[in-house]
């Protein structure tokens, strides 16, 4: 017998002469919650992808939010976020101005990027996003000292 996991159950309740219906896997507890990156030591000069240059996958997600932190001694990383729905050849386009920071509510951000020697740090949130790959991309100039480098990203199916 197959069970559907996302199935309603649904029970008689003498006391109030109704049925009582439950989700049993309810859309708005599926998430997941990864660490990209978390360094003290970020490479100068480079430009890196998180998770990697191919993304990561959005199937069966429809939010997604990235936590971010970054700084430096004397260098400044810049973080955008880019995303494709070619997995073929895609061309990634930045989607950063489409996203909105929750801790300060500042929306059509093109980017984030630490001044030298403070750090910037924040919660960058993109609902609705329909893409298929979406990937963070850390671009640090050749300043000389490294840099922490610290990034969490959720994504929800509701």
């Amino acid at each position: 017998m197959f069970i559907n996991p996302q199935a309603d159950s649904k029970a008689y309740v003498s006391g109030t002469n109704l049925f009582r219906q439950q989700e049993t896997n309810p859309l708005s507890a599926q998430y997941v919650v990864e660490l990209l990156v978390s360094t003290a030591a970020y490479a100068n000069n480079t430009t890196t992808y998180y998770p990697s240059a191919v993304g990561m996958a959005m199937a069966g997600y429809k939010d997604w939010s990235l936590d971010f932190y970054m700084t430096g001694a004397a260098n400044v990383c810049t973080v955008t976020v880019e995303a494709t729905d070619d997995d073929v050849t895609p061309y990634w386009h930045d989607i950063s101005p489409s996203g909105y920071e929750r801790v300060t509510n500042a929306v059509g951000v093109a980017s984030y990027a630490n001044v030298a020697g403070a750090a910037v740090q924040g919660i960058w949130d993109f609902d609705e996003l329909n893409s298929k790959l979406v990937r963070v991309k850390i671009v640090s100039d050749a300043g000389g000292a490294v840099s922490t480098v610290r990034l969490y990203v959720r994504r929800k199916a509701l």
